[in-house]
């Protein structure tokens, strides 16, 4: 990598030029550095790279030689990287307070929350605002294997089960993992630690209890008992359907006898739009809510047209507790006794198609997985009936 000061071609008003760093490993991989210092064109040796004949030039020099320092500093800490890369990392290195962890986890979240990434930035600052209250200052240094089993421990005495704990630790892992690919710590602190889960039974509903759930009499004037199984049904008859996309579910998503969408947790990767075909069940419940808005299907996001992408999240998360405790109501109407969420429709799809012998390709294409790994992954709960199958076949 070649490292070269050099004066800049364009003159300020002023009659001063910037010095720049100039950062090369071959011309098609160049980048440039400003040093924030101006002079004159008579006040720079373009051979030795220093300042001359100015009343700063010591200061001056000194501050190129640190800058000089600073940036091959970081090179030799990253050989064999890029000039781009190396400058990402160098950015990167005075843009973070170099201790502090909570300040770099704090910018990360800023930024998801920039790029309009806001359940993601909503759920990361709780993240952050429960290291605040275990210790409210954190540096990189801070954190070890010890360090996470006393936030482990804490949080255990808190009552956080196990699996929160382990989608706090995840998080902190992977902004730890960050922080080393921006050159502000060499390594992660955090390996060795054990994040520990609990593999939690999928619940879901028998079609005995869909159907009770489908004949309950609800009063015209229980409007949000009335949504919330409309909703739980219709995600149920679309394959398991979540909350948020039924929430944005629009009538331009409702062609010829198909609802065509993309699925909002997985828009950016490939295999995240889902073409659903639509059956009575689906028919009948859309019927419902013909006419009474132009632009979204169920009455979540009414009114909402015009709002920004952050009102319409934060609606979206209102719209979500309203609904389960709405759905939880409805069942023990019904005489379910199940502990119910909105998430169950999509755990009972995938029971009932497993019962009715669906083929796991076809399941994981239904559910929207790319990958069958995860389809595989996903119905290790419902798998009880072809086990006992299989037995009986070999035994019975």
């Amino acid at each position: 990598m070649n490292f070269n000061y050099f004066l800049n071609s364009y003159t300020k008003k002023n009659g001063t030029k910037s010095i720049r760093l100039k950062i090369s490993s071959s011309n098609k991989d160049t980048q440039y550095i400003d040093s924030k210092i101006s002079i004159k064109t008579n006040q720079w040796d373009p051979k030795k790279q220093v300042v001359k004949k100015h009343p700063l030039e010591d200061q001056f020099n000194s501050e190129l030689s640190y800058l000089m320092n600073e940036i091959q500093s970081v090179f030799y800490k990253n050989k064999g990287v890029s000039a781009a890369r190396l400058k990402k990392l160098w950015v990167a290195s005075v843009k973070y307070d170099s201790n502090s962890f909570i300040d770099f986890f704090q910018s990360v979240v800023d930024e998801w929350e920039l790029k309009k990434q806001h359940r993601t930035s909503k759920t990361n600052q709780i993240y952050i605002d429960k290291l605040k209250m275990f210790q409210s200052n954190i540096t990189f240094s801070d954190i070890s294997v010890q360090f996470c089993k006393d936030y482990e421990k804490w949080m255990l005495n808190r009552g956080n089960k196990p699996n929160t704990i382990a989608s706090n630790f995840k998080s902190i892992y992977a902004i730890l993992n960050k922080a080393v690919k921006s050159g502000v710590i060499p390594h992660n602190p955090m390996k060795g630690f054990e994040i520990k889960t609990v593999n939690v039974e999928k619940i879901s509903l028998s079609f005995e209890e869909i159907i009770l759930l489908s004949n309950l009499k609800i009063e015209k004037r229980h409007k949000g008992l009335s949504l919330s199984v409309d909703l739980f049904l219709f995600s149920f008859y679309t394959a398991g359907m979540r909350f948020t996309d039924m929430c944005k579910l629009k009538w331009d998503n409702i062609i010829g006898n198909d609802v065509v969408y993309t699925m909002n947790k997985s828009e950016k990767r490939a295999g995240s739009r889902r073409i659903i075909p639509m059956n009575p069940k689906t028919i009948d419940i859309l019927e419902k809510y013909k006419d009474k808005n132009q632009t979204y299907v169920f009455p979540i996001l009414y009114g909402m047209e015009k709002k920004s992408q952050k009102e319409i999240e934060y609606k979206i998360y209102i719209g979500n507790n309203n609904m389960n405790r709405s759905l939880k109501i409805a069942a023990e109407k019904a005489g379910i006794q199940k502990k119910i969420s909105m998430h169950m429709s999509k755990h009972s799809f995938a029971d009932y198609a497993v019962k009715n012998d669906v083929g796991i390709l076809m399941l994981s294409k239904l559910l929207g997985h790319t990958k069958l790994a995860t389809t595989q992954a996903y119905l290790k709960d419902f798998y009880h009936k072809e086990e006992s199958d299989t037995m009986n076949k070999l035994f019975g």
